[in-house]
């Protein structure tokens, strides 16, 4: 009985368990691979978008290829050049660094003041300092006016 040539084995497909762990300063795959060694897998970031995981291995004794092929599109705030894989105990892990927030975007994502947080029409209602002004006054003649009347209510 002749032996099958690698290239000519069946393959069976199978999907690794993974799990996504969420840090402040980063992601981590873990890729759960039993009995694969490091030499049979690929980590490969296409389009600076996209994480592919490979891996191809024989199966022993049963004469077929068992392999995976994942595609995992990247977090927005993760530097692809920054990406670090390491296997170890059958598991492979993915850390992927955020990115750090510039000082000018952090400073353009807290409002200045109260006003400039506040979600409401006044909050982006804009005045002249002529207006303001104009508008303090007739503030303080109506109050003033109120106070008045609430003070002398028959004033006959």
């Amino acid at each position: 009985m002749a032996e099958q040539a690698p290239s000519d084995l069946p393959n069976e497909e199978f999907k690794p368990f993974c799990e996504w762990k969420r840090l402040e300063d980063s992601d981590v795959l873990q890729v759960h691979l039993a009995e694969f060694k490091k030499e049979e897998l690929r980590v490969r970031i296409k389009n600076n978008s996209v994480l592919t995981l490979t891996g191809e291995r024989l199966a022993a004794g049963d004469w077929k290829k068992i392999r995976f092929n994942s595609e995992i599109k990247l977090p927005k705030d993760t530097p692809p050049d920054q990406i670090r894989a390491k296997f170890g105990d059958s598991v492979l892990s993915i850390t992927m660094p955020k990115k750090k927030a510039s000082p000018a975007s952090i400073d353009n994502a807290c409002p200045r003041n109260f006003i400039s947080g506040v979600k409401s029409s006044l909050a982006r209602l804009k005045f002249s300092k002529e207006s303001a002004v104009a508008m303090a006054v007739a503030g303080l003649i109506l109050a003033s006016g109120a106070y008045y009347l609430i003070e002398n209510p028959n004033p006959h």
